[in-house]
């Protein structure tokens, strides 16, 4: 068993961590003589391959590791201030908050569900990242061939893809966050503001 790097645009990755937004990398760049180190972030373009952006090189390895480190702690601050600004208290959801019938035969189209905590990063592990309002894909169709599910976090309203595995189920109204029908009736008017068909439950 071969245990193969990872490269971006032909650098090593020495080390990574995605916290919140964005995912800083340490990078070697063996060929480079005068900044063979360098930290950057990294994001996918239109094409959705891996590029790097706001790069910086140096020849001095412990200089690149504490950037590393202070660009990991920007993130940390930004996730935990958007954290804190959720006003009810963080739990996870799990099947307790679902329908009790779930099934491959369920159109998805139109329902609020909850996604599966062990698919999101550690730090997004709470109910106001797990709640989507799902619009579409061919993974939402009841006995899916595929397996693309769009929608939008119910919190933020913000556009989200997920795969029909992703799904823990369809949320329970009586079980439902305070926030949530006026989060799907704001993604409800936002859609047929633009001309969509917002599906109705």
């Amino acid at each position: 068993m071969t245990d193969e790097k990872r490269t971006v645009c032909g650098y090593e990755v020495q080390f990574a961590m995605h916290i919140g937004p964005r995912e800083v990398l340490l990078l070697l760049d063996p060929k480079s003589m005068e900044t063979p180190y360098m930290v950057g972030y990294c994001g996918l373009n239109g094409l959705g391959l891996e590029q790097l952006f706001e790069v910086l090189g140096s020849d001095d390895y412990l200089e690149m590791v504490d950037e590393f480190l202070y660009r990991a702690q920007i993130q940390a601050d930004i996730t935990r201030t958007e954290r804190d600004k959720i006003p009810e208290p963080l739990k996870v959801l799990g099947q307790e908050y679902c329908l009790p019938s779930f099934s491959a035969a369920e159109n998805l189209n139109g329902h609020v569900v909850v996604m599966k905590p062990e698919v999101l990063r550690p730090e997004h592990r709470n109910a106001a990242r797990q709640i989507v309002y799902v619009t579409g894909g061919f993974g939402a169709a009841a006995n899916a061939r595929g397996s693309a599910v769009y929608g939008y976090d119910v919190y933020s309203g913000v556009k989200s893809n997920w795969r029909r595995p992703d799904v823990l189920g369809i949320l329970d109204p009586e079980k439902a966050p305070d926030w949530v029908k006026p989060g799907v009736e704001a993604i409800r008017a936002q859609l047929k503001e633009k001309g969509g068909k917002p599906h109705e439950r």
